[in-house]
């Protein structure tokens, strides 16, 4: 009798056992989730305030009447002086920048390269954390993240429009608009409703795509 009463407790042990390894497993699994949830969120903070002192650092060094960004590190990282280079899981952010306006051969800290980095339209900059798997999946053919990975682009128009206009950000959704270019040439790659002030003839003007033409306001 006094057998079958240790081996009914010894069962109960070992169930007890089991229920408490699954919910530890389980309250693990949970908290593995919510873990990466937050990172997500504190990558994407993360590449804002990257964005934003590129932004603020970014100069038209060539006098092109384009602001060219700081021009990436050779393993296509971010330069040390914007300060951060790392995501939310530790992992270096890609960064990458072409020069849409006339090529920079004035100062190589500054982007240089008309070698596209992205199929989207204006695009100078381009910010990708690889993500919670820490394996890039997103190159230069693809026009949104890929995966996991978390992108963040940078567009002329809210490039132009933050350092001419008193350091006013935009919305990446109205990256084409707002946006002031002041020269004696027409622009090169001019975004559909950006304003150019043309110098030579003292007047505004608004480019159009639908018959890429600059029209006089």
């Amino acid at each position: 009798m006094r057998k079958a009463y240790f081996l009914v407790e010894a069962m109960i042990a070992i169930v007890i056992v089991g229920v408490v390894a699954t919910v530890l497993t389980t309250m693990s699994y949970y908290n593995n989730i919510q873990s990466n949830l937050l990172k997500q969120q504190n990558t994407k903070t993360i590449l804002e305030v990257v964005r934003s002192r590129l932004v603020n650092l970014a100069q038209d060094i060539d006098s092109d009447s384009y602001f060219e960004l700081l021009k990436e590190d050779v393993d296509n990282s971010l330069p040390v002086s914007v300060g951060l280079g790392t995501d939310a899981w530790a992992k270096r952010i890609y960064y990458y920048t072409i020069d849409l306006g006339t090529l920079n051969d004035v100062d190589a800290l500054y982007a240089d390269t008309n070698i596209s980095i992205s199929p989207n339209a204006n695009i100078a900059g381009r910010l990708i954390s690889s993500g919670e798997d820490m394996t890039l999946d997103t190159n230069a053919s693809h026009s949104t993240a890929q995966n996991d990975d978390i992108m963040l682009e940078i567009g002329l128009g809210e490039l132009n429009h933050f350092k001419l206009y008193g350091s006013s950000e935009i919305t990446t959704q109205t990256r084409g608009y707002n946006s002031a270019i002041v020269s004696d040439a027409e622009p090169l790659t001019p975004i559909n409703g950006a304003l150019w002030y043309d110098t030579n003839n003292s007047v505004l003007k608004i480019y159009s795509q639908d018959d890429n033409n600059w029209t006089s306001l």
